[in-house]
Order: C-alpha cells, then structure tokens, then sequence
C-alpha cells in the first residue's frame, strides 16, 4: 500500500477437512439429501454481551500468546528467510472447529492451541475479544482524523446436503457471527473456490487474493470455515518520508545490503536489556503498537530467538519504559505462504488429521470413520503480506477451513537501529492480545 502508510496486509489459513468414506463422487441427490438443504441453518444471533469475567478472559489471552510463541519457534525452525504470520487469525479459526471436537482430538487440540477445555470459556472468550476490539476501533476512528479501522469477521460454507449438529451451528452464530452459506461442493467446487476467495478479497481490502489455490476444494468438500481480519492505522508518530536514508541492513550470514531506513526522534516505548533491545511504536489511540525486538548481541540471533517466548515478550513490555527515542527503522514489504497441517502435528495435534482417528462429532454427530459423516483435517494453507512504510499499517489477516468428505539512557536519547535481524508483533494493548507477529531477516527478500 502506498498511501504514506505502513501497511502489514493480508493473512490467510485454510484448514481442509474430509469427511466420509469411498463414495461414488458422479451420484446425484438423493431425495433424503434434498430433504435435508437448508434445514440446519440457525436462527441465533450473536450474543453482544458474552458471559465470561476477568478472571477467565486474562488468562486465555495469555494461553494465546503462548500459543504465539510456541508457533514462531516451530515456523523457526522450519522455514527459511522472512516470516509474518497472524496466530490471532489461526487461532479463531481452529476455535471454530474445536467447537465440535471431542475425545483425544479435543484433548490434542487444547494442548497444542492452549485452549481451555472448557467451552464455557473459549468461546464467549473470542465473541469478547472480536467486540471489545471493533468496538475500540470505532471509537477510535471517530475520534482522530486519522485513518484507523480494525474489523474481525468469520463466515462457513456448507455443502447443500450435508448434516451439522444445529448445537453446533447454533454456537457458531452466538460466538462467532458465522452464518453458513449453502453451495454445492460436490458438482461446482471451483465456483464455490472463486466465490470463497472474492468473499475474503472484499473483507481484506484485496490483500489476500487467491487464499484457496487452485483445485483446493473438489467434490468431496464438505464445509468452509473463513476468520478475517483487517486493520488499518496510522503512526501516533509519523516518520518523514524526506528523513528516509538507504542505510547498510546485516543479513543472517553477515553480508550487507542497503535498504529504505525509517528515521526520526520522538517518544517511544524502549527497552534495553542484557539479551533484548525492543522498541515499542504506538498507532492512533495508543491501544494497538509495534513491537520490535532484537538481542543486544548482533552475533547472537539465533540463540536469541530460540529463547523468544511468552514470559520473555510481558517481562519486555512491563518493563519498557516511554521515553525519546532516535529511532532507524526499515520500510519493507515482506509475506508468507505456509502450510500448516505438519507442523501443527510435529507440535502434538495428530488425530485431528487423521481420517479414522479425528472425532468431530460434535460438528456431525457421527462417530469418527463413518462413510459419508465423519471429517479430519487434510491441510491448512497460510498466506500473509505486510508493507510498512512511513505513516502506518494496513493489515489483513483471514483463516478458512474447509471440510470435504474422507475418502480414503542519558541527556541524549538512546539511538536504536533496526539494521539486523529482528521480529516484531502487531499487539492490542488493553487485551495483551498478538494480532500479528513476524520475523525480518532480509528487507529486500520480497521486493
């Protein structure tokens, strides 16, 4: 985006469930399928004011940015280059459908997740965090003349003859505002793919274009669970874009590179420690910040990183102290194309993968492994974008999960410079939520 504003756009998961066993793929309707169309849909609409305290809501938010960090270590770990990825969206995603898990794939799911296995929690949880930040956004909006939107909207597909739990659908519409729109997987699975993208086009501003590739959804699909997100802010302290500089950047392997360097001095969030140099960069209304982090040893990132988790990020931000600040910052363009099923099972969510082991009758009321009924989880596709320039952010960020059928310090201010590797996290002060977190190693790897 290049309005003047720092833009981090466009995120996008997709979870693929089967469901079913060998069928013949070219049979019509039956009459008892055409019995059924348009029989489940629920007429609940969602609850404005979710049941869930304090007590219950601080700890969950804090159980997800575990889950943050657990997830940058595996992604770490196993992909290479820039990384930018939005656990908040993945998170609200597989929310939905562990609404409908039960037994061992429930248990799996809640440890690898951190989910609460109480539902009476996680899901009035979520309705809690989407409303306090839609509505913190329009007040904000409101309230300044500069741009500030952040939206957070879910919505299902679901194949034309195929039975849901209505407790299920039920609790969908009351937590999530996820209505389910009626389509035929099993003859027109390609309209169905393009009408599902244009949907999460719209809702993104076209940031994420394309989210379920081609030949994604087939016959066998059965159901498409979509979360998005969107936010756009503006810097409370904008940087001038004549005060731009090509500065030297360190890569991993220490070659150098010139990029776009961000400069200016005002009041920031800052933070120096003995292993960690952060900086906190607030957007209008001070609620949503950047938060960028990098170890005090320029030789040191890998260890550095390998050490980054949840208690290191609040013993950061407790800690982080306002003040002037000569910040260098790069202007980048960075994104990421993941699939996610493997490492979500190498960190312990294995039945929920597996077509005779996975239980989601809660979504079915079928047992797991019945032709025609139960689902798995066959693969989660992640697609993300970010542009940060000089004024804000633009970000966009959406989770779909599709179900098929189975088939088989000083008087000066500190100086800090971003010019090596670093990560950096899009978080919501007044829940301590992480809306997106990413990892830069290379500013140039995406132009």
């Amino acid at each position: 985006m290049k309005k003047n504003l720092v833009a981090l756009c466009g995120l996008m998961s997709i979870l693929m469930l089967l469901f079913g066993c060998d069928t013949d793929d070219s049979a019509e309707l039956t009459e008892s399928d055409k019995s059924r169309i348009g029989t489940v849909e629920s007429q609940v609409t969602r609850d404005t004011a979710p049941l869930i305290d304090d007590e219950r809501f601080t700890p969950l938010i804090a159980d997800q940015r575990t889950f943050t960090f657990s997830l940058l270590q595996q992604l770490g770990e196993h992909e290479d280059g820039n990384l930018f990825v939005s656990p908040y969206s993945i998170s609200a995603a597989l929310a939905m459908v562990y609404a409908g898990a039960q037994g061992e794939t429930r248990r799996q799911m809640a440890g690898t997740l951190n989910f609460p296995l109480d539902n009476d929690a996680l899901h009035p949880g979520f309705n809690r965090l989407d409303r306090e930040l839609g509505e913190r956004a329009s007040d904000e909006a409101a309230n300044n003349g500069d741009p500030f939107r952040l939206d957070v909207v879910n919505q299902t597909w679901g194949h034309e003859a195929f039975e849901f739990r209505q407790d299920y659908l039920d609790l969908l519409a009351r937590h999530y505002g996820a209505g389910i729109r009626r389509v035929d997987f099993r003859n027109d699975a390609e309209a169905v793919r393009l009408e599902i993208n244009d949907w999460v086009e719209r809702k993104t501003e076209e940031r994420i274009v394309d989210l379920l590739p081609p030949e994604s959804l087939n016959a066998e699909t059965r159901f498409v669970l979509v979360n998005a997100i969107y936010f756009l802010g503006s810097w409370k302290h904008a940087f001038e874009e004549e005060s731009t500089r090509n500065q030297p950047f360190m890569r991993p392997d220490g070659s150098q590179i010139d990029v776009p360097m961000m400069r200016q001095t005002a009041h920031f969030g800052h933070y120096a420690g003995e292993h960690t140099v952060a900086v906190s960069m607030p957007y209008i209304g001070d609620d949503i910040e950047l938060v960028a982090m990098m170890p005090a040893d320029a030789d040191n990132f890998n260890r550095w990183a390998a050490e980054l988790d949840r208690e290191h990020f609040d013993g950061v931000l407790e800690n982080i102290n306002s003040r002037d600040v000569a910040l260098h910052f790069p202007r980048f363009e960075s994104g990421s194309d993941l699939k996610l099923s493997e490492l979500l099972e190498s960190m312990g969510m294995v039945d929920a993968f597996d077509e005779c082991a996975a239980d989601f009758s809660g979504i079915t009321g079928a047992d797991p492994c019945i032709p025609d009924r139960a689902i798995y989880i066959d693969e989660i596709f992640h697609k993300s974008f970010v542009d940060i320039d000089e004024s804000g952010t633009e970000a966009a960020a959406a989770t779909a999960v599709a179900m098929v059928r189975v088939t088989s310090l000083g008087p000066e201010p500190p100086t800090v410079r971003f010019d090596r590797p670093f990560y950096y996290f899009i978080h919501d002060r007044p829940t301590g939520l992480i809306l997106f977190a990413g990892r830069m190693l290379d500013p140039l790897q995406d132009d």
